[in-house]
């Protein structure tokens, strides 16, 4: 079957669905570059032709914050027309908590119909193809959200129970919370595989199943709508805020990576393993990719003012850049032999776009295999324990310290520019800088309440 021919197929089917299911309302969404969701509802009557041609949206809706304000010295103006969101089928699901409504993701396509230059979804597509055939397998990936359950009292936000790490109490107290989460999410055509409750109160970590990239990095989409709208459903408040309280543990994303052939063998797996890891030597490179590139991966993974104040020596968050097995004080971390051989990138958090984290994380690895960049030694100790002249001595580097920072070293990162697109990297660290600014002229109330009270 051709390509023109699957997609129609494609197309009868989910329409098909539409009519078995009774629904009436599709919301179309993407992504922007603060890695807020955008989007339309449209009618089942236009849903063909959306599949066909998309739906317009002005393209300066790129140039957007987090706080939803136009950028200064945006790349796209009110005279840079259109881009088109073409829903794509197989990401067609009934959402459970809503009336006969379903959703779809989006790629974005110029006027054309080729893939618009600034589609996060559409350079992740890209890279994929160059990276499987580079590499002659398919990537899996696996994402790992912490996020923490709040309620309102008093006019504040607080946890919304006071469970501890990993007890039965916390699954116990939000049983209503988490079973209708893990329903929705698999009728949405996402599977959990676990669900337990973090360090702080309230918290929860979710892992889901892993998938091919692109399928993978859909989900933890999902995952961020479902998660905050089944909170709502039940008067609480879910969020994937890196550190919400001061006093209490921060909110991680892991990405778990592994590659497979055709015949299911997995291509990052060796037993001739020096270190011991049974860690192929196609994935050193991928790691030593990583690490060489990790500045700039954070500042896509983390890229919230926000995020620096998670990621701190002594908090389980990793604060340098290194790897190692069983460790969780290192940014690349590989588990125990008992499972099977991947890896998993721990700097990461729930402000970021997923899909500019999955492009780049391919990217760094790519690169890290296409040039053999070794890792180095694996760090075999909790790295915050350091000193600053044995951290110099083992030639570990901080991760960046602030959001500024983070962006400085993107800007500087031309492998990942060329990766996700020019345009894209240029407009996301302008949107970033933007938000950097205002985060940094913000005055909290406790600021005013020490400051006023000294001086």
């Amino acid at each position: 079957m051709n390509l023109t021919a699957n997609k129609n197929s494609q197309i009868e089917n989910v329409l098909k669905q539409v009519e078995e299911n009774n629904i009436e309302f599709i919301r179309i969404e993407f992504l922007d570059y603060a890695g807020v969701t955008r989007g339309r509802t449209i009618r089942k009557n236009r849903l063909r032709a959306a599949m066909e041609k998309g739906v317009n949206f002005s393209t300066a809706i790129m140039s957007f914050d987090v706080f939803d304000e136009y950028i200064p010295n945006p790349m796209y103006g009110a005279n840079d027309g259109d881009f088109f969101a073409v829903p794509d089928p197989e990401t067609f699901a009934i959402l459970p908590y809503r009336k006969n409504t379903a959703r779809m993701l989006c790629d974005l396509v110029d006027v054309d119909g080729s893939l618009w230059p600034g589609c996060p979804r559409g350079a992740l597509k890209r890279l994929l193809k160059e990276l499987e055939t580079a590499l002659g397998g398919k990537l899996y990936m696996a994402y790992e959200q912490e996020a923490y359950l709040l309620k309102e009292e008093n006019g504040k936000r607080v946890p919304a129970d006071n469970s501890h790490c990993f007890s039965s109490d916390g699954i116990d107290i939000q049983e209503e919370f988490i079973q209708s989460f893990v329903y929705s999410m698999e009728a949405m055509g996402v599977e959990t595989e676990q669900i337990s409750s973090e360090y702080g109160p309230g918290q929860v970590e979710v892992n889901l199943k892993y998938a091919p990239s692109l399928k993978a990095t859909d989900d933890q989409v999902t995952f961020m709508h479902v998660f905050k709208q089944v909170a709502r459903s039940q008067d609480l408040i879910g969020t994937l805020m890196p550190k919400p309280f001061s006093n209490l543990a921060g909110s991680g994303l892991h990405v778990h990576i592994s590659l497979y052939n055709e015949e299911g063998d997995n291509l990052f797996k060796d037993i001739t393993d020096q270190k011991g890891f049974d860690l192929s030597e196609e994935a050193y490179y991928f790691i030593g990719g990583l690490l060489k590139h990790a500045r700039s991966l954070i500042a896509v993974g983390a890229p919230s003012a926000n995020s620096y104040k998670r990621m701190q020596p002594g908090s389980w968050a990793p604060a340098h850049i290194c790897y190692g097995s069983a460790n969780r004080s290192v940014l690349v971390r590989i588990p125990e032999k008992r499972r099977e051989r991947r890896f998993e990138f721990r700097g990461a958090d729930g402000t970021c776009n997923p899909y500019l984290l999955t492009t780049c994380l391919l990217a760094a690895g790519l690169d890290g295999i296409k040039n053999k960049i070794e890792p180095g030694e694996p760090m075999d100790v909790d790295v915050s324990s350091l000193s600053e002249v044995e951290l110099l001595e083992k030639g570990v580097n901080w991760v960046p310290r602030t959001l500024d920072e983070a962006m400085d070293a993107l800007e500087e990162d031309t492998i990942l520019a060329e990766s996700i697109g020019r345009e894209i990297w240029e407009e996301f660290i302008k949107v970033k800088r933007t938000e950097s600014i205002k985060f940094t002229q913000y005055i909290s109330d406790w600021e005013l309440q020490v400051f006023s009270d000294r001086f």
